[in-house]
């Protein structure tokens, strides 16, 4: 799916991300009560949805014309995901990129840098915020006696352009042809008047980046939409009353979004105390904030905020059900779909009938209810409420969007994310089986 950028622009230049598959989850929508789709942002180029959005910002930067026919060298302040897609789009395209991290990055995500084809990784600073100021003030003015006289040196953001919000709305236009259509009258009551068949969206929020640009998305659709004749000829429609929902999911001690909900004006952590480090911008963009306190016409935003140990029992879900290792900023959102109502314990029937509750057995035989999986519980949604009654058994999906059926569309942004291996998944195992997050 091409960039905006680049439809405008030099055809030459290919895209530095692929489109990503959609796969409909039978264990996830299990466990969740309604239909949960999985966009596979982690098989990127880099690993993570930030080939969309750093890809783009590379290439609005070589469509200039003050930078054609000349040679480009890329900096990146980010030691994280952003700083490995900003490489491997760079290095896609033919250009060098150089990459500054604190000293506090660990050296598995310097070695990934290094062999990503960085032209350099430097460490310096005790924060990204001294890493980047180092990165402009002396690193990107220095002259390197190898470089050229007329090269053009070009600082890249890891979340706050519209470049990157553009590249990350290429996700929508992918969802808008990947997504099922609606199947009967009832499905088509359902979305009508939505620019595409989809009840929910979740994703993390770091800075925000990926929120921006699938609200542009979606909006971008919306008007589409409006021009079809197919629109004009009924135009009644049900967006406000039926928005599309998006569902932004911090950790605790990353949530720069939900404190700027909360106080409704932006504000900065003193501090990054979760382990999702990926999620760990102190501040989120100003325009993600605007889009979380009033949010356009037919999609209304949520945010929510999980603990380390949800995120942690979300990457053992993917693991387990889908072969898929995903960092915790992404386990987090798979959490937030199914959370409580699937670590519930089942009822006996007795407690059934004292709650004056209707029960439904589901049950996997490949996932029996009291086999334990490794997620510090039972690891099943085996047994469930038809009205989910009590916030102890809801997810926050279904807390934050109540009127979900057995026939609603979820798609879960699976971000992916580098900082993670197959060791690591093991202590999150073994912790959660040692009560972490109980």
């Amino acid at each position: 799916m091409g960039s905006i950028a680049l439809e405008e622009a030099q055809p030459s230049f290919k895209t530095p991300w692929v489109q990503t598959p959609l796969v409909e989850s039978a264990s996830l929508s299990r466990a969740a009560g309604c239909r949960i789709f999985l966009k596979l942002e982690n098989v990127q180029p880099s690993g993570s949805f930030k080939s969309r959005a750093m890809g783009n910002q590379i290439l609005s930067h070589l469509i200039k014309p003050e930078n054609a026919n000349r040679p480009v060298h890329f900096f990146a302040s980010s030691g994280g995901n952003a700083g490995l897609a900003a490489v491997c789009a760079a290095r896609s395209l033919g250009y060098p990129c150089t990459v500054v991290v604190p000293l506090s990055t660990k050296p598995l995500m310097v070695q990934k840098l290094r062999m990503a084809g960085a032209a350099d990784v430097i460490q310096h600073g005790d924060t990204f915020q001294a890493a980047g100021e180092y990165m402009r003030e002396v690193i990107m003015k220095n002259k390197d006696e190898n470089e050229c006289e007329n090269v053009a040196k070009i600082a890249l953001h890891p979340f706050d352009n519209e470049p990157i919000w553009e590249g990350n709305s290429t996700l929508i236009d992918e969802l808008a042809t990947q997504l099922p259509p609606p199947a009967g009258e009832d499905e088509e009551a359902t979305h009508r008047g939505r620019p595409l068949p989809v009840d929910a969206i979740i994703c993390s929020v770091g800075g925000g980046g990926l929120l921006n640009g699938l609200v542009m998305g979606i909006e971008r659709h919306r008007q589409l939409q409006k021009m079809s004749l197919s629109y004009a000829s009924n135009p009644i429609s049900h967006s406000q009353s039926n928005p599309i929902h998006l569902l932004a999911i911090e950790t605790l001690g990353t949530d720069s979004l939900a404190a700027a909900v909360a106080k409704k004006s932006l504000v900065s952590l003193p501090k990054i105390t979760s382990q999702a480090t990926s999620l760990g911008a102190i501040r989120v963009s100003e325009r993600t904030f605007q889009y979380a306190i009033s949010p356009p016409q037919g999609i209304a935003v949520h945010s929510a905020v999980l603990s380390d140990a949800d995120a942690a029992r979300g990457v053992l879900r993917l693991a387990d059900d889908h072969r898929t290792l995903v960092e915790l900023a992404c386990g987090v959102c798979v959490e937030a779909a199914v959370g409580d109502a699937a670590r519930a314990r089942p009822s006996t029937s007795s407690d059934a009938l004292t709650a004056g509750t209707k029960k439904r057995k589901r049950e996997d035989a490949d996932y029996p209810s009291h086999r334990d999986e490794g997620y510090g519980d039972d690891g099943s949604s085996a047994t469930e409420t038809e009205s989910e009654a009590g916030s102890e058994f809801q997810s926050k999906l279904k807390q934050l969007v109540p009127d979900l059926n057995s026939d609603s569309r979820v798609v879960i942004i699976v971000c992916g994310g580098s900082n993670i291996t197959i060791d690591m998944a093991a202590e999150y195992k073994k912790l959660l089986n040692e009560g972490w997050g109980n």
